[in-house]
């Protein structure tokens, strides 16, 4: 299980305006000054959700994958203060062994990326992780937790923002994941 942490600089935000549902003078005064907190929202682009890692000499057919590695699900929450916001994420990876595999493990790398309300990417990170296979049949699954803090001026809220999660591509791997003749 990995345990990490991620801290991008300063970050001015606007602050969320919100109705009062009805309610009265007092409770549209409160909400005219209390932003609603709402947490970053975290996505898995297709292209990046998955990696297949082949041997090495070019060929690339079911019988030369060494193996292959998904993010199979995420979940988590923020916790807000006055320095920002704080998003625990978990992620739970899944690989198989492949017919060219040697090894009882596979390492891979993937990444947490912090993105604007504009959609920019403002700050990435990258983890290795090694999913061991189990002898039997050859698949396995890795725990990653991850903490990323992002920093928010006072009354600003995270609604904007967002988490990118995903795996760190060569660009023959996102060729690969991106080619819709692949036939596995």
């Amino acid at each position: 299980m990995l345990v990490a942490a991620g801290l991008i600089g300063v970050l001015p935000l606007m602050a969320a305006c919100s109705g009062n549902g009805g309610k009265g003078p007092e409770a549209q005064a409160a909400a005219d000054t209390t932003p609603a907190l709402a947490c970053p929202k975290v996505s898995i682009p297709d292209e990046t959700r998955e990696v297949t890692q082949f041997r090495g000499g070019g060929a690339r057919d079911m019988t030369d994958v060494v193996s292959r590695a998904a993010v199979l699900q995420y979940d988590g929450g923020c916790e807000f203060d006055d320095a920002g916001v704080t998003v625990n994420l978990n992620l739970l990876l899944g690989a198989e062994r492949g017919p060219a595999a040697r090894d009882a493990q596979g390492a891979y790398q993937y990444f947490v990326a912090i993105t604007d309300p504009a959609g920019r990417i403002i700050g990435k990170q990258q983890f290795d992780t090694t999913i061991a296979f189990s002898p039997n049949v050859g698949k396995g699954t890795s725990a990653e937790e991850l903490v990323q803090k992002i920093p928010l001026a006072k009354g600003a809220t995270a609604a904007g923002y967002g988490i990118l999660v995903g795996f760190q591509l060569t660009p023959e791997q996102l060729a690969f994941n991106r080619d819709p003749r692949k036939s596995f």
